[in-house]
């Protein structure tokens, strides 16, 4: 197999070329040496096969050897070609038979069928409308025969070589199979079988460096960074930022070659609009150097920076490296030297289905000596799913939970998810169970008052622990979700049960937020290595939490906008500022005013949705940025730029409008408001299920023993409340005229997972600062369908508070 892949993936120095999917060339190759391979198979998993709303069945993969059983289910590739060769090994036992379809890429329908067999040679061509060619091979010497599938314009050739005891035969047949661009899909006709070596080529692209000199290419930095040398472009960095190309690419194949010095980093830039930066706004396919045998993370090589770990790595430090960056629609996918390292469906991540499918392509100076060469790109046509006769995955319970810290606008949808709290007081030491819980169901939030004993989870009636660890190490060993140790939010996945046990040194107080998951929801099984988490959601939440900490947020995303700015709203008199019609849902809301606006409550923000004679939301302007008075922090809702920017999603169904009200006794300017809205065609769409509404009490409003209570079908979200001292604490929830499991907590620690005499703490959904405090329940909102109300201590003041509840749109 070495000698296959050395033969299957050449390497030229004159001209490197792209691996595949390449549109828009003549049918028939220049010549034959102008092409390069890639591998379509990963070394230990199926990326790039994976579809439909099931997992692939029936298949295991080692050490890059496909192997199926009978019954398995077909595979079908990510990716599509027009003009390519594709090249493989093949084999299967007694009786099997390999079922190789081509299938045109628009409607999945059958453009030819290759069916691969071992007996008494003989080559049989279906008559008809039926594109099929049927194979039978003698017995191979070693079990396998190699196979090339050439297609040129609308005629596939099939050549297949075995090697016998005897001999090497040699089989040849053709097929017309009609021009249209295909997907292939691979599966058992009869018995088992193994496949191993698949890769693919095509043609190559055009040049978008002359190897002359810069023309086509502009960076905002220093142009003097980069220099032409010997037919290369190379980055001698001198604040060179990011070197662009002048024009937009959408779908693409990216080929180059990169030589970078040891321990660089630098990075290729994809999609991104003329003054963005990829990371945040387009996509950043990492370059960086480092040691091998580091783990995968979100800056390895080819990782999607920050975002996405690779699968693999390929890269030689301090020599010359090809990659293939492929992107159609929200498929991405990344090979460096002819070995498939990164490879995601975009639209199923969080962050990177925010970002733009079209922009300029670039090479980033990060500070190391980097020269690049053999730059092609072919374009592909445009389109921008997944192929559209393909069933989309099913959601998984993490992408389900997570999704809602970084996409709020899941929060209003009726996702039928529950939601629970267990606490426990241990007061002596020895073996204590702190929770004892019936999945299928997560612990997504866990909050104590100290970090001391030893912690051990038993999963599904398990009678040894799966994970075990100090309490105080907890954060390693599960899902970290954000940057707090201490409240923990995670996500601890379990189908049946989940006991914990704690064997404890000293007091301690526990509590537990968890989420339950209907029947039909795909509940990860938790492992040491995945962490129960689908791949690709932790670097995002990662990313996400810090990004915001920077004060750092989706600026440059492709949605519209809308607002006014610079207004002067006259003393008791109040101002619309955004005014939107039809469906759809606002994103973010940024409001630009004075700091010493926020200082007390004077300045109002009032949100009327589809038409209601009052507000679904009005308070003070500065309950809607908790902790932002000392700056921007990680977190998962608010942040400063250029503005307080709130993330909560408001849908509406007719139309949403924005006021700004001045309850002072003087004229306030400047005034401004600015949202992010993602119109909607359809007013019944899933995500309009809810409207977010905002209860708004001030202190000496009666009954003072409420925190908050709301009427009606619908979900809490958070609480933002005035603190003083001493604070009430909460007495009990009461959901539906029940009381929950939990709640009580007397002086908020455990609901706030911060100690009572903490008054600057911020965390990623919860903190005490600058005479507030506040928790936003956005991994586990607690739903009702009567009424729920939060009881407070008796006998303390409550402050001025505000409730958030997304509330079932009748």
């Amino acid at each position: 197999m070495h000698t296959l892949m050395n033969r299957l993936i050449p390497f030229r120095r004159s001209l490197l070329l792209t691996a595949v999917f390449l549109l828009g060339v003549s049918p028939a190759y220049a010549n034959d040496e102008a092409q390069t391979g890639v591998r379509l198979l990963c070394h230990d998993q199926l990326a790039g096969w994976e579809y439909g709303a099931q997992p692939p069945r029936g298949w295991q993969i080692s050490d890059g050897v496909l192997t199926g059983e009978p019954d398995a289910k077909p595979l079908v590739s990510g990716w599509s070609w027009q003009d390519a060769e594709l090249r493989f090994r093949w084999k299967v036992t007694p009786g099997g038979q390999w079922q190789m379809r081509l299938l045109q890429l628009s409607t999945g329908k059958e453009a030819a069928r290759l069916l691969l067999n071992e007996g008494e040679r003989q080559t049989a061509q279906a008559s008809g409308e039926e594109r099929l060619l049927r194979i039978t091979e003698p017995l191979a010497a070693d079990g396998w025969h190699e196979a090339l599938l050439r297609r040129r314009g609308e005629q596939l050739e099939v050549t297949i070589d075995t090697k016998t005891k005897s001999g090497t035969s040699h089989s040849r047949a053709t097929l017309d199979m009609g021009g249209e661009r295909f997907v292939l899909e691979l599966g058992l006709a009869a018995g088992g079988g193994s496949l191993a070596g698949l890769a693919a080529s095509e043609p190559a692209g055009e040049p978008i460096f002359n190897g002359h000199d810069l023309a086509g290419w502009w960076t905002p930095g220093n142009l003097a960074s980069w220099k032409v040398e010997d037919g290369q472009l190379v980055c001698v960095n001198h604040n060179g930022n990011y070197l662009r190309t002048e024009r937009e690419y959408g779908n693409f194949t990216l080929a180059l070659e990169y030589k970078m010095a040891r321990g660089g980093n630098s990075g290729i830039g994809i999609r991104t609009a003329r003054n963005g930066w990829p990371s945040g706004d387009g996509m950043e396919l990492q370059l960086y150097d480092e040691p091998p045998g580091r783990p995968l993370n979100r800056h390895s090589n080819m990782a999607v920076y920050g975002n996405l770990e690779p699968l693999a790595r390929a890269d030689r430090s301090e020599q010359w490296n090809q990659v293939i960056v492929r992107a159609e629609g929200y498929l991405i996918s990344a090979w460096v030297n002819g070995v498939l390292v990164q490879h995601a469906d975009t639209s199923l991540l969080p962050e990177l289905r925010r970002r733009h499918l079209r922009g300029w392509i670039g090479l980033q100076d990060h500070g190391a000596r980097i020269a690049f060469r053999n730059l092609r790109v072919v374009e592909l046509p445009p389109r921008v799913g997944r192929q559209p006769w393909q069933t989309p995955p099913r959601e998984s319970a993490s992408q389900r939970v997570l999704e809602r810290l970084m996409n709020p606008e899941r929060l209003a949808i009726a996702d039928g998810l529950g939601s629970g709290v267990v606490t426990k007081s241990v007061e002596a030491p020895g073996e204590h169970v702190l929770a004892e819980l019936t999945g299928p169901a997560a612990i997504v939030e866990v909050s104590r008052n100290h970090q001391a004993g030893q912690l051990a989870f038993y999963f599904d009636g398990e009678t040894a622990p799966r994970m075990e660890c100090p309490a105080a190490e907890l954060h390693q060993h599960v899902a970290q979700v954000g940057q707090d140790a201490q409240p923990l939010l995670t996500f601890i996945p379990f189908r049946k049960s989940l006991k914990v046990v704690l064997r404890a040194s000293q007091p301690v107080e526990y509590r537990f937020d968890y989420v339950t998951f209907p029947p039909d929801v795909r509940t990860e099984e938790f492992d040491a290595r995945s962490r129960g988490v689908a791949r690709g959601l932790l670097p995002a939440m990662s990313y996400r939490n810090e990004q915001l900490g920077w004060g750092t947020h989706r600026e440059a995303d492709p949605l519209p906008r809308a607002g006014l700015q610079n207004q002067t709203i006259d003393e008791k008199d109040r101002t619309t500022l955004v005014e939107l019609k039809g469906a759809g849902i606002v994103e973010w809301t940024k409001l630009a005013a004075s700091t010493s606006l926020l200082e007390d409550d004077e300045l109002w923000l009032e949100v009327t949705v589809d038409g209601e004679q009052q507000p679904a939301l009005a308070a003070p302007a500065r309950f809607f940025f908790p902790g932002l008075q000392g700056g921007n922090f990680a977190n998962y809702v608010v942040l400063n730029r250029g503005g307080w920017t709130n993330l909560l999603a408001m849908p509406y169904r007719s139309g949403l409008t924005i006021a700004v009200a001045n309850h002072g006794r003087r004229p306030v300017s400047p005034v401004g408001v600015t949202v992010s809205y993602q119109p909607l065609d359809d007013p019944n769409d899933p995500r309009l299920a809810h409207r977010l509404r905002g209860v708004f009490r001030s202190d000496g409003d009666p009954p003072q023993r409420d925190w908050i209570s709301q009427q009606g079908r619908g979900r809490w979200v958070g609480l933002i409340t005035q603190c003083g001292k001493p604070a009430a604490g909460i007495d009990a929830l009461i959901v539906d005229g029940q009381a929950r499991d939990g709640w009580h907590s007397p002086d908020l620690r455990s609901f706030l997972g911060i100690e009572p005499q903490s008054t600057e703490e911020r965390h990623s959904l919860c903190g005490r600062y600058g005479g507030f405090q506040w928790r936003f329940l956005l991994n586990a909102p607690v739903d009702f369908e009567r009424s729920l109300e939060l009881r407070a201590t008796p006998g303390q003041p409550l402050g001025d508070r505000l409730g958030l509840f997304y509330l079932r749109a009748e």
